[in-house]
């Protein structure tokens, strides 16, 4: 489905201008090249690490996946199509500040295209070292009426950064697509330090 990438494209250009891993101009920003290693998560068999060494992180994807990084951010599709994942890094006062809750939601509600955004839940996301939050919903995207499931998850390092996740996937039968594989790619993402 090529409107998926046509909306995670404008999903990775609305996050991507602040998680380049310079520091704004906020002043007092903390050095990113100081930011803690966290070792990738180890795939389960089928599956592969990707890294965005400019953004700093590491996430495991399936194998048969497709994934295409450009700067900051990251774009995966599943191999059917029916889903796309951006990923991207905000080291800006705001992906610093602001709580992981806070910012899932303010990203749902910003994201381009989609008229009647609904958040319907929040969703689960396995334990981890990092503060984060996962809101689930829908939209419809504007131009082509299609009714999409979104999950936006955000992992924040406290005064550092906030890793973004979102996931658009088409609405068949009421159920969101790839749930297992979301799921278990949003318990692999790691932090590093961004390659200035």
């Amino acid at each position: 489905m090529r409107v998926l990438v046509l909306l995670a494209a404008a999903v990775t250009s609305l996050l991507a201008p602040v998680g380049c891993g310079e520091d704004d101009d906020s002043g007092g920003a903390p050095n990113p090249a100081a930011e803690r290693r966290d070792p990738p998560a180890e795939p389960p068999p089928g599956w592969r690490t990707l890294r965005n060494r400019r953004a700093g992180f590491t996430i495991s994807v399936p194998r048969a996946w497709t994934a295409r990084t450009r700067g900051s951010a990251t774009l995966v599709r599943s191999s059917d199509r029916l889903l796309a994942v951006t990923v991207a890094a905000d080291r800006s006062e705001a992906g610093r500040t602001t709580g992981a809750r806070a910012y899932a939601r303010s990203t749902f509600r910003a994201l381009p295209g989609f008229r009647r955004l609904r958040i319907t839940g929040t969703g689960a996301i396995a334990r981890g070292r990092y503060e984060r939050a996962r809101v689930d919903g829908r939209g419809t995207l504007v131009d082509r009426r299609q009714r999409q499931h979104i999950a936006v998850a955000a992992f924040r390092r406290r005064g550092r950064v906030t890793y973004t996740i979102v996931a658009f996937g088409a609405d068949i039968g009421g159920r969101p697509p790839h749930a297992g594989p979301l799921r278990t790619m949003l318990a692999s993402l790691r932090g590093r330090p961004p390659a200035l």
